[in-house]
């Protein structure tokens, strides 16, 4: 299987870039454009792709399971789901921390090549395996 590493990084760095923006300036439409990005994984055009092609940043593809990183990507849309929600609803201190730890942990994993969302994706499928016997 194959997995784009520029596509990895460039969703990392929006959200580490606009998610504190967000905050910082009070932004809660921003907040809502980067869960719509981050949810549209996996549909006919997946947003953040076709924002990485506008752009003109180069792919750089490797052999390497992509499941790990679509997991983080779905948690990440989760996580941002979810503090559009608060945001909605006037709550702006959680749907703003949750907007800001997406941020710190893809900075984690832009920094430090450490994908949270991809240990717990395969830690899951140890547990599966160990429980299942599959």
């Amino acid at each position: 299987m194959r997995t784009d590493r520029n596509q990895l990084r460039f969703n990392q760095a929006l959200l580490v870039l606009l998610l504190p923006l967000a905050a910082l300036l009070d932004l809660p439409w921003l907040v809502y454009l980067l869960f719509l990005l981050m949810a549209s994984q996996h549909t006919p055009l997946d947003l953040m792709v076709a924002l990485k092609r506008l752009l003109r940043v180069p792919p750089a593809v490797v052999d390497e399971d992509p499941r790990p990183h679509r997991f983080a990507r779905f948690l990440g849309a989760v996580f941002l789901g979810l503090a559009s929600l608060a945001l909605l609803l006037g709550l702006k201190p959680l749907g703003y921390a949750l907007a800001l730890l997406v941020a710190l942990l893809a900075f984690v994993n832009l920094a430090f090549g450490f994908c949270l969302g991809c240990f717990l994706y395969l830690h899951l499928r140890y547990a599966r395996a160990l429980f299942t016997g599959k």
